[in-house]
């Protein structure tokens, strides 16, 4: 639908942005890229937002520790997974 952003996707990119340019033995091409971000999104807790008041909201939600160590554990989890079975030669 026109209009909604999935908040989560966002945390999610910004911690592959963040993580896999200090781990260079990790494949990071777009293919891997997406893979490891579905493999995340599809454990952490969608978060919808309609306009940027609602983004703002998230984020001060997010700024909890457990909710940022929740995030950065399932990113870390995707990287092992699919660095370790890539879906490529």
């Amino acid at each position: 639908m026109e209009g909604l952003r999935n908040i989560t996707e966002e945390d999610v990119e910004e911690q592959l942005n963040r993580l896999l340019p200090t781990m260079p033995n990790v494949c990071s091409c777009e293919q891997c890229r997406l893979d490891m971000a579905t493999y995340a999104l599809n454990r952490l807790k969608p978060n919808y937002v309609r306009s940027d008041k609602g983004a703002l909201f998230h984020k001060v939600n997010v700024s909890s520790q457990q909710a940022k160590t929740e995030i950065l554990a399932t990113v870390v989890n995707a990287i092992n997974i699919i660095s370790s079975k890539p879906s490529h030669d």
